[in-house]
C-alpha cells in the first residue's frame, strides 16, 4: 500500500490521480482537510503540516545531507544557508538565518554547499561575514615526517641537513689519545 507521499510523487511524475489522492488524504487527515479544500488546498495543508514535502529525485542524495547536516553546528548551518541564498551584506544585518522563501531546489543547494563549506572550517560563515581572510593552512617544512619503507627519506632536504658519516681517521686518532 503506498502512502500519501508516494501518491503525490506519482502525481507530480504525471503518473498519479488527484481525485484518489485527495479522497485519501481527507480519510487519513480529516481534522486537518475536508471535501471543501481543493487539490491544491489539500497539498498546501499537508505540505504545511509536513505530512508530505516535495519530492527529492534522489533520495540517496537527501540521506546525505540529512547525514551531514547533523554533523555540523546547527546555528553555522543555519548562517551558512543564508549566506548561500542572499547577499552577505543582507545576512549581516539579519539576526541568525533570518526567514525568506526560496524553491526547494535552491534551498537543497544552498545547504549542500553550506554543509561542504562547514566540514572543511566549522567556523567558515562566521569568519567570512566578520571579513576573516580565508587561508588555506600552509605546510610547514619542519613538521616530523614518516620514514618510508626504503629509507630514503632520511635526509632533510628542505632544511639543508645532511647525514653524518663516520669518519674512521678521525676515531682512530681519537682513540688512540685516550
Amino acid at each position: 500500500m503506498k502512502t500519501l507521499q508516494d501518491k503525490y510523487n506519482l502525481i507530480i511524475e504525471g503518473a498519479g490521480d488527484k481525485v484518489n489522492f485527495k479522497r485519501e488524504a481527507i480519510n487519513a487527515f480529516p481534522h486537518f482537510v475536508n471535501g471543501q479544500n481543493s487539490y491544491d488546498d489539500v497539498v498546501a495543508i499537508l505540505k504545511q503540516k509536513n505530512i508530505i514535502q516535495e519530492a527529492i529525485t534522489d533520495q540517496k542524495e537527501q540521506a546525505e545531507i540529512i547525514y551531514n547536516g547533523d554533523r555540523v553546528n546547527s546555528y553555522e548551518l543555519e548562517k551558512g544557508i543564508a549566506y548561500e541564498l542572499k547577499e552577505p551584506s543582507e545576512v549581516w544585518k539579519m539576526d541568525g538565518a533570518g526567514k525568506f522563501t526560496v524553491s526547494e531546489e535552491d534551498y537543497l543547494k544552498a545547504k549542500k554547499a553550506a554543509i561542504k563549506n562547514l566540514q572543511k572550517n566549522p567556523k567558515y560563515y562566521t569568519d567570512l561575514i566578520a571579513g576573516e581572510k580565508m587561508v588555506k593552512p600552509e605546510k610547514r617544512p619542519d613538521t616530523m615526517k614518516a620514514l618510508n619503507k626504503k629509507g630514503d627519506n632520511t635526509v632533510d632536504k628542505l632544511n639543508k641537513m645532511e647525514v653524518i658519516k663516520e669518519n674512521k681517521s678521525l676515531n682512530d686518532i681519537i682513540n688512540s689519545v685516550d
